[in-house]
């Protein structure tokens, strides 16, 4: 992880790239590598919980913000919209699986922190990949709708997902609660406040025209009118 995060960002290939993207480079993963292989395997259970997760997923949102960068970095169209798509798709299955897992095993914001191995990973993901998904369309959302409007549930999913993982206050940063809250504003129209404006919409980035000078009225003659004098509008 650590080599991974210390390559120039130019240097990450689209492999290496999905590999953050989705958050699956886990533990687990690692150690099955073949130079590894001698090392024995290191049991989370026994020492991962709340306060130790919680400094581990500081670390992963900083390399959510190197992605965000990258493809920003990204200037051909057809590239970052195939490299999104990879993306968002994976982003959308962790969270119909891993949610599953934890729904179905009742883990929640009250209850104590998994101590299973494979519920860890679920709640690590689940909470990654929405935050990760909140970066990317925040910063892509054009071309992250023109991407899910061919899934039809992912709406109800992702805001399921961003409650969900907003529960988690005692886990999460500061900056994460706010990102979540602005996920929601994006993604949902009707809970978007008077303030709200997202810099990164086509839309709204587009330049708008200086506003028209207005005429200077033409002061009224004395004496008596011809026509009836117009209204102004």
């Amino acid at each position: 992880m650590r080599s991974l995060l210390c390559r120039p960002l130019e240097g990450l290939t689209l492999a290496t790239t999905l590999i953050v993207l989705a958050g699956i480079l886990t533990t687990s993963s690692l150690t099955a590598a073949k130079d590894v292989d001698k090392v024995p395997e290191l049991d989370l259970t026994k020492i991962m919980n709340d306060k130790v997760y919680s400094k581990v997923f500081v670390r992963r949102r900083e390399e959510h913000k190197l992605l965000v960068n990258h493809l920003r970095s990204i200037e051909d169209y057809a590239k970052r919209y195939k490299l999104m798509k990879l993306g968002l798709d994976e982003i959308v299955r962790v969270i119909r699986e891993e949610g599953a897992k934890l729904r179905g095993n009742q883990i929640t914001a009250e209850s104590e922190f998994p101590k299973v191995q494979e519920l860890i990973t679920a709640l690590a993901q689940f909470l990654e990949n929405t935050c990760l998904f909140g970066e990317i369309v925040l910063h892509f959302p054009d071309m992250s709708y023109r991407i899910l409007k061919n899934v039809t549930d992912w709406r109800e999913l992702m805001t399921q997902a961003l409650n969900y993982t907003k529960g988690f206050a005692h886990i999460l940063d500061d900056k994460s609660i706010e990102l979540l809250g602005l996920l929601n504003q994006e993604i949902n129209e009707d809970q978007r406040t008077d303030e709200y404006v997202n810099p990164y919409r086509e839309v709204e980035a587009t330049t708008t025209a200086p506003p028209k000078k207005k005429k200077d009225k033409a002061k009224p003659k004395k004496g008596p009118s011809l026509t009836p004098s117009r209204n102004e509008l």
